[in-house]
């Protein structure tokens, strides 16, 4: 039976669609770059009819592109950003913008919600930040009028399902992927949490319903089927978080396989079976996975990937038009530098998000006239990795048991050969590259898929749907000398953020 499947990654920056056919072939793919609305009053936003509408043009482009009959096309399913928030009135319609995960104004709602933090740790799997609970709190006493006419919140991915399927308010739904960002989940029982509810006065009937990833919510309503290019009736499934569907399309689905997101932000997680927060240090968000019963407890440096941009940029401003520019930056570093480069960058050029540390900023520590423009590049891009190594470091206190057996790296940081080799001696796991580049969409195409019954088995389907390009081993004699500067990077750490807190006034 010929047959194909639609996924969507409602981005930050774009929404990107793909159409796939059931072996994970990719047929299509289209692209619209957002809208992003920054407002005189620091608000960061998006229009929600704005999203909707950049994943029924998309869609259409696909099909378009594609020359599938859409008959033969099953189901959709959309991922999407996962930290902010919007409401949905009684009607289904958007009550509020979306307020995205870079909008601040909801701060001194987190800092007040840390009063219970250890609480919501425990049961929500991360703390509060700019994420759900503190935006919630912020419609809620800043704007009354408008939270009563809020019928429920959501996230933007699972309120463009909705409108497709053409539900209620009162079907207002979000999917357990994302409710950790919540601040008022049992995240293991995958419910709201009364008791952390009442500590902030939040009616529990303004949350929506919890569903799993694949339910199918509904059927595309025929106004939209038509302007998708598609046939009435096709199944809308519940979709999940855009990094549940990175993981996913990654086949990142076996306890101890660890992923590396080498992109604007660089991020780091690894899948395990059992839920263990991080109440100690702080640093790792524990969001549940697509499969049932794991989890995926990450943390990420916000900008990472922007440092190694801003070293091209002030350090070698003869390559910034260059489009071989890294790979240049690379050969001038492995011909001039013999690792490690002996100094210590903080990777934290606006402030530190795993743990909260907001006044910390990027440190070059112990450089002399000895070094070089490559060294200074070369310890950026240990620096990213020493951060790795200590959400390691707080992994192996939290699960002594684990065994990390390799780590799978997507993004533009991938690749970097000579990168690759470099973080797996750091950590002293093996780099992985694969045969793919849009993980997101083909995840949400899988959960489409097996929704409906296409795949029997989602954790076999991921696992084989990538192959392996490369496989980068750890220097065990580098990653002996890497291990001594470890708490030398942590020591700084420490140290500079006591500092430029104290002293936070003149940072700009």
């Amino acid at each position: 039976m010929v047959a194909f499947l639609i996924g969507c990654d409602l981005g930050t920056t774009a929404t990107k669609t793909g159409l796939f056919d059931t072996e994970g072939n990719t047929l299509a793919i289209a692209r619209e770059s957002s809208n992003i609305i920054y407002g005189r009053d620091g608000s960061v936003t998006q229009d929600p009819q704005e999203m909707l509408l950049s994943v029924v043009r998309t869609v259409r482009e696909v099909v378009e592109k594609s020359g599938v009959n859409p008959r033969d096309i099953l189901a959709i399913a959309i991922d999407g950003q996962m930290a902010g928030i919007m409401g949905v009135d009684a009607r289904g319609e958007a009550a509020t913008p979306y307020d995205s995960w870079l909008d601040v104004r909801s701060a001194p709602y987190a800092e007040e919600m840390k009063k219970a933090e250890d609480l919501i740790i425990k049961r929500s799997g991360m703390g509060p930040s700019i994420n759900h609970g503190p935006k919630i709190l912020w419609w809620k006493h800043e704007h009354p009028e408008v939270y009563r006419r809020i019928a429920k919140f959501t996230v933007p991915a699972c309120w463009v399902a909705q409108k497709l399927a053409g539900l209620q308010g009162d079907e207002t739904y979000i999917d357990y992927t994302y409710i950790h960002f919540s601040c008022f989940a049992d995240l293991e029982r995958k419910t709201w949490d009364e008791e952390i509810l009442g500590l902030f006065d939040i009616e529990k009937e303004k949350m929506p319903r919890i569903l799993a990833p694949w339910e199918t919510v509904g059927t595309l309503r025929a106004e939209w089927a038509e302007a998708m290019g598609l046939p009435s009736g096709i199944p809308i499934v519940a979709g999940c978080g855009d990094q549940a569907a990175n993981t996913l399309g990654a086949g990142v689905v076996k306890p101890g396989i660890a992923f590396d997101i080498a992109g604007t932000a660089s991020c780091f997680a690894v899948f395990v079976d059992r839920f263990v927060p991080d109440v100690q240090y702080k640093t790792l968000l524990f969001p549940r996975s697509v499969l049932e019963g794991y989890y995926y407890p990450m943390a990420y440096i916000n900008g990472g990937g922007m440092d190694v941009e801003w070293a091209r940029n002030e350090l070698f401003r003869e390559l910034v038009h260059n489009p071989d520019a890294f790979a240049r930056i690379n050969e001038e570093v492995e011909k001039r530098v013999v690792p490690p480069s002996g100094i210590v960058f903080l990777p934290h050029l606006r402030g530190r998000n795993c743990p909260t540390q907001p006044y910390l900023r990027g440190v070059f520590a112990g450089f002399s006239w000895d070094h070089t423009r490559e060294h200074l590049f070369l310890a950026i891009l240990e620096g990213i990795a020493f951060e790795y190594a200590f959400y390691l470091k707080v992994l192996r206190e939290l699960m002594p048991e684990i065994h990390f057996s390799e780590v799978r790296v997507i993004g533009g940081g991938a690749k970097s050969a000579f990168w690759n080799r470099l973080k797996a001696s750091i950590l002293g796991i093996p780099y992985v590259t694969l045969n793919r580049e849009e993980f997101s969409i083909w995840g949400s195409a899988m959960v489409a898929g097996f929704g409906v019954g296409v795949f029997a088995n989602l954790e076999e389907k991921a696992f084989s749907s990538v192959a392996k390009v490369s496989v980068f081993e750890p220097d065990e004699g580098l990653h002996r000398q890497y291990r001594e500067f470890l708490p030398f990077y942590l020591e700084t750490m420490e140290k500079m953020n006591e500092v430029m807190t104290r002293f936070r006034s003149l940072i700009r």
